[in-house]
């Protein structure tokens, strides 16, 4: 897996942002022309740069991405000084975020970086600043760096730390499977429509720190944008954002599959076939419609998911919001499920879950659309019941710990997410 979606790339307490309007536009002109020239116009460079910049600056200056004949914007960042402190240089941050920016792209790069400004600074103790920064770069502390800047790296490179955990969702079409993988990661980025909607594997990662979204698409390019749900499914192939759930802090994959009986398109089938049987992941959740289980189509992506997988599998009996206390019974219909699995020889770990109600709790105080709305007043009215505690359906004692007048509780998706951590 390539890291660089996972990366951290703007910053929201610079100390350059202290600085006048004037004085932050010539540092990342500097930050920029270095970036220009250290990267040879690599479109990755120029992502982190422009991100990186508009942190500190808001808005980018006119042709901030070119290179001078003479290095003289490098020149002019390196010699700035704090305002109101004669004697106190920002060499040391400027420094920093050279070698910062290029480790995201290749550590390799770092050499090439010292040397380069290393011949491009003229007066001693500059240069004795840039070693002290290159030849400390990796330990525990940077001397003299600002404290907002170390944690910045420490926070990204402490997270990057932990194993990277895959998790494969595989669904038949109409079982909420997109759904629930919004509301696992707190956004609408896959956004559901009444046709089939994945068409191939999507991989969508959780991130450090809560940066925006930046996707890659089919042809290796990659795209940033602040609004993390503006990518649309089906414009990338991969995505890094931070989740706004309680996998929050994980280090985490979730792999989007294609509806495995989509009738227009029989690859879709093929590919999430394929991707069961790679076994390329830690733990996958089968995702089934209670209101429809046990379908033909289902009873077959069930076998052949049982027959071909080695990892643990989560099963996730969704849409459990469409039941009716008076005519429907949620115990019968996880314990009929319960009996299917158990039939395939296999431990039945089963979450009752209302997706559409985790998403909707958890995106309640972004812009909701009319019908969303609706939903969500009519679904905070519902769940006061206690019919639609849906934990305490769980045959698994250790499974219902938790807050029962927590919403989001009630929802069964917090439950879903500790056993995905403990995968």
């Amino acid at each position: 897996m390539n890291n660089f979606l996972t990366q951290t790339f703007s910053i929201n307490n610079h100390p350059i942002c202290r600085l006048k309007d004037i004085f932050k536009e010539q540092y990342v002109l500097g930050l920029g022309e270095f970036m220009y020239y250290i990267s040879k116009q690599d479109g990755r460079a120029r992502l982190v740069f422009e991100v990186w910049a508009r942190s500190i600056v808001g808005s980018l200056p006119a042709s901030c991405w070119q290179c001078t004949s003479d290095y003289s914007r490098i020149k002019k960042a390196i010699s700035l000084k704090r305002d109101g402190f004669k004697f106190f240089t920002m060499r040391r941050a400027f420094f920093f975020d050279c070698f910062y920016l290029v480790s995201k792209l290749d550590a390799n790069l770092l050499v090439i970086t010292q040397v380069f400004l290393y011949k491009n600074v003229k007066d001693l103790i500059a240069k004795h600043i840039l070693n002290d920064v290159y030849n400390n770069w990796g330990k525990t502390t940077l001397s003299k760096i600002p404290p907002q800047l170390i944690l910045h790296q420490k926070t990204d490179e402490d997270f990057h730390k932990n194993p990277l955990k895959r998790i494969l969702v595989v669904a038949t079409m109409s079982a909420g499977k997109s759904t629930l993988i919004n509301a696992l990661m707190g956004y609408r980025i896959n956004r559901v429509k009444a046709t089939a909607c994945t068409s191939k594997l999507c991989y969508l990662y959780n991130k450090p720190s809560a940066d925006g979204i930046i996707v890659k698409s089919e042809n290796g390019g990659y795209l940033y944008n602040y609004d993390v749900e503006s990518p649309q499914k089906g414009e990338f192939v991969e995505a890094g954002l931070h989740f706004n759930s309680s996998l929050s802090d994980s280090r985490i994959c979730l792999i989007d599959t294609p509806g495995s009986n989509y009738s227009g398109n029989q690859s879709h089938g093929e590919i999430t076939r394929k991707a069961i049987v790679s076994n390329d992941y830690d733990g996958l959740i089968f995702v089934s419609n209670a209101l429809y289980f046990d379908t033909e189509d289902e009873r077959m992506l069930l076998d052949y998911t049982v027959s071909h997988t080695k990892k643990p599998i989560v099963f996730v009996l969704n849409q459990l919001d469409g039941f009716n206390p008076r005519y429907d019974s949620i115990k019968e219909t996880y314990s009929e499920f319960e009996a299917i699995i158990k039939a395939k020889r296999i431990r039945p770990l089963i979450v009752p879950l209302s997706g559409y109600y985790s998403l909707l709790f958890r995106i309640k105080d972004r812009k909701l659309d009319d019908v969303e709305t609706e939903d969500l007043i009519s679904f905070s009215k519902r769940f006061q019941n206690d019919f639609y505690t849906l934990p305490v359906y769980c045959k698994n004692s250790a499974m219902v710990k938790g807050n029962q007048n927590n919403e989001l509780y009630k929802s069964g998706i917090i439950i879903l997410e500790n056993i995905i951590k403990s995968l």
